[in-house]
């Protein structure tokens, strides 16, 4: 089974995501390519897909979320999920955080599940300070990989099931 995952990453915390999940299926057996979403033109060669995105603005990368648009036919036709990083622990359940859900919707993604990021505010742009002056989140590294290799090995059972189904 051959899988991809890609990336709309701005400042690398979502690539570093994405790579963690890359190396759980690779353990697990998987034939696993990891790409940044703005290099992937098709996801026609896959049996599976994972995407993820930074969240920003409540927004996903327009390379994340173009990819999703612009591939929603094929991954209807395949096991896809999808993951979004940002500062969730910082919103409130009942608001929608950004447009995943809509997209999740769209590619028909088995889930989306959410991850809290890395927020550094030497890193960010003017327009990006300003936002987070507004918001007033917690910075620094709120990632939690053990998280993330788990619900990277949850999809590898979900997989191998369908692969000897």
């Amino acid at each position: 089974m051959k899988v991809l995952v890609t990336v709309g990453s701005k400042y690398g915390s979502t690539r570093e995501v994405g790579a963690e999940i890359v190396k759980v299926l690779r353990d697990k057996g998987f034939e696993t390519d990891f790409e940044d979403a703005c290099d992937v033109s098709t996801v026609r060669y896959y049996d599976a897909v994972i995407i993820g995105s930074a969240v920003y603005g409540s927004l996903w990368r327009r390379d994340a979320a173009g990819l999703v648009r612009e591939n929603a036919d094929l991954l209807r036709a395949r096991d896809t999920w999808m993951f979004s990083v940002g500062m969730t622990s910082v919103t409130t359940p009942d608001q929608p955080i950004d447009e995943a859900e809509g997209l999740a919707r769209l590619s028909g993604a088995i889930e989306h599940k959410r991850f809290d990021g890395r927020l550094e505010l030497d890193r960010l742009n003017v327009g990006e300070r300003a936002l987070i002056k507004v918001i007033n989140p917690p910075v620094g590294d709120f990632r939690d990989f053990d998280e993330v290799r788990a619900w990277a090995g949850d999809i590898a059972v979900r997989l191998s099931a369908d692969a000897f189904a």
